[in-house]
């Protein structure tokens, strides 16, 4: 896709939030305009457009879980891939790995956990 065929995509994408925009988020369509001009970005752009559809992403994106739920989520898939060869052992040098202080092993995302 060219370059000018994206930023028109981008463009009817952008158009299309604003006209299904509900009462309620009228407020922070609002907001993110202002903060958008804020931002030095000019009201029409392309760049201004971004910047509005970036925010509502990041607004209307899911939520992160909790730390717990997180954990709890990394120390089932660990514990399933325990005795998988295919993955590595959970350690503190694994960058996504977590502490899981119910089993006192280390749990993660991409690793198995250490065995018994």
């Amino acid at each position: 896709m060219r370059p000018s065929s994206s930023m028109l995509l981008l463009m009817f994408a952008a158009s299309l939030m604003g006209c299904t925009t509900s009462n309620g988020n009228a407020g922070q369509s609002s907001k993110n305009e202002a903060q958008c001009v804020g931002l030095g970005f000019e009201q029409g752009t392309d760049a201004f457009a971004n910047c509005m559809m970036q925010l509502s992403l990041r607004q209307g994106g899911s939520q992160q879980p909790d730390h717990d739920t997180l954990v709890n989520q990394y120390r089932s898939r660990s514990k399933a891939r325990q005795g998988d060869d295919r993955y590595p052992v959970c350690s503190a040098a694994n960058m996504d790995a977590e502490l899981d202080i119910t089993t006192g092993k280390w749990v993660g995302p991409d690793c198995q956990m250490a065995p018994d």
